[in-house]
């Protein structure tokens, strides 16, 4: 039995892992504005850190699933010295501002994640009163997502630059399925236009500084915020990611509905204060300053109701054949850390629609 014919729109880590996940079972083609090695402010995913600390809810089995697949996923690539994709396994650290209440309870991924633990006293970062440490896993964004389009190209995968009016712009003549994976592109995208899809941007510096010198990553939550994952309106978040090859980024803000990607000079020396004073470390013995490479700020694809994987039949006006459409967006700022799991869990509902449809048949 010959292969279906794919189209995924978005070149972004959801895009391109799902299209190489799709690659068992199907001929792809990417559609997309941005590639890997391109860095412009509506391409979202090579702004991340990236690091995996899933802010998944401990009623939240869906994402749970997703971020548990994906971190089994990259801890085993991180072990695979083969292949250059820019993951390394370090030690992770959230520290809180303020010791959380009695009925605080331990995040989901105590059990996943080795080394789990509660910091002591003395491990803490002055102002610190409470913090937890286990190992992760950190990316370099552009080189994971080279490494990704290597092996779509490797798997005979082909590409398309593209900017996409509507939905049925991706649908060819011999088009089987549409992905779509444009993430704030969503909102816009005629056929698709979910209002429920919004911009949180996020200023980060990216720095220089020692291979190895840094070997850990932290987040740091200001009071009030006890399990790490509900961002309020135009939050600071402070947080330090390292990359394998010494580059360093430093965050960050949160800031809802907001699409600027022009950086804020007081908000960049804020971030670096903030850095710093938790982590003195940060700075190699005898430096004062850090060696910036640049400042930069990123759309998080956030959506309202979470992550949107649904399907939906649509027809394609040049055949009239039926195509079935894979809706994969509103990551928001775990795109990375749910990224596996996600795609995988494109790879099912594609399966269970079509499933669904022989046995209408029948």
């Amino acid at each position: 039995m010959s292969k279906k014919y794919a189209t995924v729109i978005g070149a972004g880590v959801s895009g391109l892992t799902t299209a190489v996940l799709l690659q068992e079972a199907y001929e792809v083609t990417i559609l997309a504005k941005n590639f890997p090695g391109e860095l412009r402010g509506e391409y979202a995913s090579p702004w991340a850190g990236a690091h995996w600390r899933s802010d998944a809810k401990l009623e939240d089995a869906r994402q749970q699933d997703f971020d548990r697949k994906t971190f089994i996923h990259f801890w085993d690539l991180g072990h695979n010295k083969s292949f250059e994709t820019g993951i390394m396994i370090v030690d992770g650290f959230d520290y809180w501002d303020k010791h959380p209440p009695s009925d605080w309870k331990e995040p989901w991924f105590k059990d996943l994640c080795p080394g789990y633990r509660h910091l002591k006293k003395e491990e803490l970062p002055k102002g610190v009163e409470f913090g937890t440490t286990y190992k992760t896993i950190t990316i370099s964004p552009p080189k994971y997502l080279i490494y990704l389009m290597k092996c779509f190209r490797i798997n005979g995968g082909s590409t398309k630059r593209a900017s996409l009016s509507h939905i049925k712009e991706a649908i060819f003549d011999n088009t089987d399925v549409v992905i779509n994976c444009s993430g704030l592109g969503s909102k816009s995208l005629r056929g698709v236009q979910d209002q429920d899809v919004y911009s949180a941007s996020g200023q980060t510096i990216l720095v220089q500084l020692p291979v190895g010198h840094v070997n850990w990553t932290f987040g740091r939550y200001a009071a009030g915020r006890t399990d790490g994952g509900t961002h309020r309106k135009n939050e600071v978040l402070t947080y330090v990611v390292p990359r394998d090859n010494g580059e360093v980024v430093l965050g960050g803000t949160y800031g809802q509905h907001d699409y600027s990607i022009t950086p804020d000079a007081d908000i960049a020396n804020d971030i670096i204060a903030r850095c710093i004073s938790t982590r003195p470390d940060l700075l190699p013995k005898g430096e004062t300053k850090l060696k910036i490479i640049r400042h930069g700020v990123g759309l998080r694809p956030v959506r309202k109701n979470g992550i949107r994987i649904e399907t939906e039949w649509t027809q394609s006006e040049q055949t009239g054949k039926k195509i079935l459409i894979c809706h994969n967006y509103g990551h928001g700022g775990y795109g990375w850390q749910s990224s596996y799991g996600a795609s995988m869990h494109v790879i099912e509902t594609l399966k269970r629609a079509y499933d669904k449809q022989f046995i209408a048949k029948i």
